[in-house]
């Protein structure tokens, strides 16, 4: 659960509407589908993206190194990288 305020990608206006967008279009497509177990009673949901949305910059950089990461032309794919992030989860005690 995310413990500091937050502006979802559906309120977001301005600047952090366009850095949403910007990084979003460098993830894979299936990234955007909400995962269920995040999905809050109100709809609402945990975003590791949205925690940066106080600083639209720091969303627009640091997120976009994780896309570029993710690029479909890197040898790794959708089920190697989602296996090192469990590891790493796992190992850091962290819900995602």
């Amino acid at each position: 659960m995310t413990w500091i305020k937050v502006i979802p990608g559906s309120e977001a206006t301005g600047e952090l509407r366009d850095a949403y967008t910007a990084v979003r279009a460098l993830y894979p497509h299936e990234y955007g589908d909400p995962v269920p177990s995040l999905v809050r009673p109100d709809g609402t949901e945990d975003s590791v993206t949205a925690v940066h949305s106080l600083i639209p910059k720091a969303l627009e950089h640091s997120m976009s190194a994780f896309g570029a990461m993710l690029a479909p032309e890197l040898p790794l794919s959708r089920r190697q990288h989602e296996m090192i992030a469990t590891v790493v989860s796992a190992l850091n005690s962290c819900f995602y």
